[in-house]
């Protein structure tokens, strides 16, 4: 998730006379996602910020508990601070029953009906979603559980561009299938398969994702960090 959000953001380099110091990452609805400065320069990292927020008119960022260089400068004086979004990383093994149907990766024959039933469960636009879950199928990182031919769900398994070590995985279910345990059983087929591959699961949902906060939690993760929205 997290990659993505800075794949379509702007970069901002920090300079001071010749020499690099840092650098701002900026959403393109105005939302800061990254500072970092050299630690050299972390002492002047309220005035760099401040001014930073001022220069570009800059009112929210999105804060990562485990990004302390951001969370010294924008937490010294906020206006409003409130969970996002949870990440999990740790997690103990749980046993998740086995649920009715095939699991399969898909396939570029896939691709229409998959894009399909997830703009109808997610709401996504269409043509995003075709380049998404195209790039996820080529990369073989997207897996269908079907029934008779009928979606019940998809799961993704994502390696980490950044940290290698890493997969983000996620799951999506048809409204036909939810409160079923279904989305518990493919998020631990993804993490089953993120760890065939040597990857280290992770994952992440918004705070009022109810559903997938339950099968997270089913699964054995626990938040240690989480994404904070920040106002000024």
């Amino acid at each position: 998730m997290w990659e993505s959000f800075r794949a379509n953001a702007t970069n901002y380099g920090i300079r001071h006379g010749q020499e690099w110091i840092g650098y701002v990452n900026v959403t393109v609805e105005g939302k800061l996602l990254q500072f970092y400065l050299t630690p050299s320069h972390m002492p002047w990292g309220i005035e760099i910020f401040t001014q930073f927020l001022g220069e570009y008119q800059l009112s929210s960022a999105m804060v990562g508990t485990n990004n302390p260089c951001l969370m010294s400068v924008a937490l010294r004086n906020p206006k409003q601070v409130s969970i996002d979004t949870y990440l999990f990383r740790d997690f103990w093994n749980r046993e998740i029953p086995k649920k009715e149907g095939q699991l399969k990766p898909c396939q570029n024959d896939d691709l229409k009906r998959v894009v399909d039933f997830c703009q109808v469960s997610m709401g996504a636009p269409v043509g995003w979603l075709t380049s998404y879950i195209g790039g996820l199928i080529e990369r073989n990182e997207i897996f269908v559980l079907q029934q008779d031919q009928k979606i019940i769900g998809t799961c993704e398994v994502r390696q980490s561009l950044s940290a290698g070590q890493y997969a983000d995985i996620g799951m999506v279910v048809s409204p036909d299938f939810r409160k079923r345990g279904f989305g518990t059983f493919l998020l631990k087929q993804a993490m089953r398969i993120a760890q065939e591959r040597n990857k280290i699961p992770i994952c992440s949902t918004e705070k009022d994702n109810i559903g997938s906060l339950k099968a997270i939690h089913a699964c054995g993760f626990y938040s240690k960090y989480q994404l904070l929205d920040v106002s000024f």
